[in-house]
């Protein structure tokens, strides 16, 4: 389908729409952040752009590397990578750099070529960032939520410094090279961190204390050494829920495929978080030059409407609410691709926006399950 006459008012419709959409969440009004969380964090914002020129298609089109066709060789011993600094805020045209294009197109002005259209019959397809990548998470939806949850990345960086929500890869069946035709990587969360000897420590209900004196162990120091104890729910029958064990590394670019509609949750200080589902979803991350930390970890794919909704009783957008509807109403003037790849066509509404967001990560132990901290839901509260 080829658009593109309506694009002379394109700022214009992007300001009125940030603006309905910031004054409903507004009358949200919930306090989400909890000071105890902070320690001394380090809080940088941190971002490298820099793309290996193999994630470039034929087409010209960001996608992930092709497979190594090198032989495999013996494997080391698990390795684990805790990810930290998450780019939520992806200001200054950085969302154009994030991610991946996931439909195959890449949607420019003047002919713009799309899977499918807003729902909205008002509203413009949305443009692509660099090479096809698609990320109406970054451009449209995370700049006005973040005016109504002020201060959203610090709060969610602050958790996975604290081991709160720490998402976790763990690579089994590593070469231990840059290239490695298939390993097997999962991907968990953190039910606690820290940087003491996991011998020393318990949970006493979701805390992690103390054996001896029942205080709160000290955080992870992010220097290779700390202790991660991931959320049981994460696992189911002693295997990972999240898991691919097709995975590969191809000149130093670790990739997964993720499954469809797995939970991925991320704590936004005491009272709040978001609960995110993807489909057609892949991981991948840069080694560094040494194979021992991750420059970039990149989480891209395709977030379902109804399921980005459905995590608005965990912000306090409830159901029912007048906030609720305008939140429901803006998205569908957003949303950019179909949920499920290959079903779009000439006049097929759009139910999910794009996604793409970045992380760094450092080397890590896995220590043990933890019990699993719900999301708050201040919907539920009497």
């Amino acid at each position: 389908m080829v658009l593109g006459s309506r694009f002379g008012e394109r700022s214009l419709t992007h300001a009125r729409r940030r603006v309905a959409l910031v004054s409903a969440l507004l009358l949200v009004g919930c306090n989400v952040f909890d000071p105890s969380l902070i320690d001394d964090a380090d809080l940088g914002e941190t971002f490298d752009a820099t793309v290996p020129t193999d994630m470039r298609s034929a087409e010209g089109l960001r996608k992930v590397p092709p497979r190594p066709t090198v032989a495999d060789g013996e494997s080391v011993q698990p390795v684990v990578f805790a990810l930290r600094d998450v780019n939520l805020n992806q200001d200054g045209e950085r969302w154009r750099e994030i991610g991946l294009d996931l439909d195959g197109l890449d949607t420019q002005l003047p002919d713009v070529q799309v899977e499918c259209v807003p729902p909205d019959d008002s509203a413009e397809p949305q443009l692509d960032g660099e090479e096809g990548i698609d990320n109406v998470f970054g451009a449209e939806l995370f700049p006005v939520v973040s005016l109504a949850i002020t201060d959203l990345q610090m709060r969610a960086r602050e958790n996975h410094l604290n081991g709160l929500g720490t998402i976790l890869l763990r690579a089994r069946d590593w070469n231990g090279t840059a290239n490695d035709p298939r390993l097997t990587v999962e991907l968990t969360q953190a039910a606690a961190g820290t940087s003491a000897d996991p011998g020393t420590v318990e949970f006493e209900g979701f805390d992690l204390v103390n054996v001896s004196d029942g205080l709160a162990p000290p955080p992870p120091n992010w220097d290779g050494a700390d202790q991660f104890f991931a959320r049981d729910d994460t696992y189911f029958g002693g295997e990972p829920l999240i898991r691919d064990d097709n995975a590969y590394i191809a000149d130093g670019t670790v990739v997964m495929r993720l499954p469809d509609r797995v939970d991925i949750l991320f704590f936004v200080g005491a009272d709040a978080g978001i609960t995110v589902r993807l489909t057609d979803a892949y991981a991948f991350a840069q080694l560094d030059g040494d194979l021992m930390n991750l420059t970039t970890a990149t989480v891209a794919g395709r977030w379902r409407v109804i399921d980005l909704i459905e995590s608005g009783d965990n912000i306090g957008v409830c159901v029912g609410s007048a906030e609720r509807t305008i939140v429901e109403n803006q998205l569908d003037k957003i949303a950019d691709v179909r949920s499920t790849p290959g079903t779009g066509g000439p006049g097929v509404a759009c139910d999910a926006v794009s996604l793409g967001v970045t992380f760094t990560g450092v080397r890590a132990n896995f220590a043990d399950l933890g019990p699993s901290r719900p999301l708050p839901n201040p919907c539920a509260d009497p």
